[in-house]
């Protein structure tokens, strides 16, 4: 029993390393994958090829990801309802979980063009073609040409904050798009817990340095909670981790619901 315990904190502690080390096997087949498109610009921009490479790991390793944080995202996802921000919807592998009898209204920002195709892949499956519209854009970005502030019922951020640009400054402009009694779904993966104790944080940020290098921009140690606590008045939040998660997790997750 003492060895099955130290033989699974083991893996959960170099879990990030292995993650990283299996993303980079993707990287010849997005070499070949650009080539035959016949797509050269990444090859001399080290950002463009960054972004080229992680659709191409999300495309396999998404749907992966959906079905492993379903019986946690789900029930969430599922609360959305009115006009709705899915902010980072990626190749769309969280589209089947929305209740479209909630819904009249989806717009999804995504600015990274290479999940654009296997999004509308998705969008089609699940039957939203006729509310869900991509917003080819960040955050920052979205102005009044798709919804004006205070004119959103529902944002949902399912493991995206983690990649974006400027966080704290982006959970404050969101926040100003939500309704009055509007609701902030969130699934996201945090900085590490004060009782995960220093030792987890000084590891967590050690890989951490390394991390958005092989994930998309990924970091694993933003303070999304209380950024979130911070953007403004809230009526009630409801944001806990899961109760499946040990207190060694490198990746630990907050999960619930905010109301404006």
């Amino acid at each position: 029993m003492v060895f099955d315990k130290q033989l699974d904190v083991f893996w959960h502690i170099i879990d990030p390393i292995h993650f990283m080390i299996y993303a980079t096997t993707y990287i010849p087949r997005t070499i070949f994958k650009l080539i035959s498109r016949g797509e050269y610009a990444p090859f001399f921009s080290i950002p463009l090829f960054k972004d080229a490479w992680f659709a191409t790991f999300w495309s396999r390793v998404g749907p992966e990801m959906r079905e492993n944080a379903t019986p946690r995202a789900g029930p969430l996802i599922e609360q959305a309802r009115g006009v709705v921000l899915d902010i980072g919807p990626g190749s769309g592998e969280w589209l089947k979980l929305f209740d479209k009898s909630k819904i009249t209204k989806i717009y999804g920002a995504e600015p990274n063009r290479d999940h654009h195709a296997a999004l509308q892949k998705r969008i089609k499956e699940a039957g939203l073609e006729e509310i869900y519209e991509i917003a080819p854009v960040g955050v920052e970005d979205l102005g009044d040409k798709w919804v004006g502030k205070g004119g959103v019922d529902t944002i949902v951020t399912i493991q995206c904050l983690c990649s974006v640009p400027e966080p704290k400054k982006m959970i404050e402009e969101l926040y100003s798009y939500l309704k009055k009694g509007g609701i902030w779904v969130i699934y996201e993966h945090v900085v590490a817990y004060k009782h995960q104790g220093k030792l987890m944080k000084w590891y967590q940020a050690a890989i951490d340095i390394l991390w958005p290098h092989f994930l998309g921009g990924c970091s694993i140690t933003r303070d999304t909670v209380r950024w979130l606590e911070e953007a403004g008045e809230w009526t009630n939040v409801d944001l806990y981790q899961p109760d499946d998660e040990p207190s060694y997790h490198v990746v630990p997750h907050t999960m619930g619901v905010l109301t404006k």
